[in-house]
């Protein structure tokens, strides 16, 4: 059985009206944010398949969780073995793109070749975000 509190007791004469209870705000607020740090830190089952990166064939990239370090880390063999990490696979996808995008516009910037053949190079820049 749940029971309600309400702010102001119900009138007499007044049963059958209904009174919705009084919610303090902040406490959604807080559940929210408890919920939301809660989802952060858990693995999503689809994030590695769905990300724009994994799906993408220009390049491989291999993931694993190393339990010492309580993260995701990804490796590019492509691209020289590069590496990054995340706290959840979504996140260490996201810090990849992030590492090839910077490698990507280093390695043009100082006119170096770019281990990649053309069409695969392009797929990969679409796959990171640069247009």
């Amino acid at each position: 059985m749940l029971r309600l509190r309400l702010k102001k007791p119900v009138p007499a004469g007044t049963a059958n009206r209904t009174r919705l209870p009084q919610v303090h705000n902040g406490s959604g607020k807080v559940a929210e944010q408890s919920d939301a740090a809660k989802f952060l830190r858990t693995a999503h089952a689809e994030a590695y398949t769905r990300h724009l990166l994994a799906t993408s064939k220009a390049v491989t990239v291999d993931m694993m969780y190393d339990e010492e370090a309580k993260a995701f880390v990804t490796f590019v063999k492509e691209l020289h073995g590069m590496s990054t990490f995340g706290p959840t696979e979504a996140a260490a996808l996201d810090n990849t793109a992030e590492m090839i995008r910077g490698y990507i516009k280093s390695m043009e910037t100082n006119k170096k070749k770019i281990p990649l053949s053309a069409p695969k190079l392009k797929d990969l820049k679409n796959a990171v975000g640069i247009g």
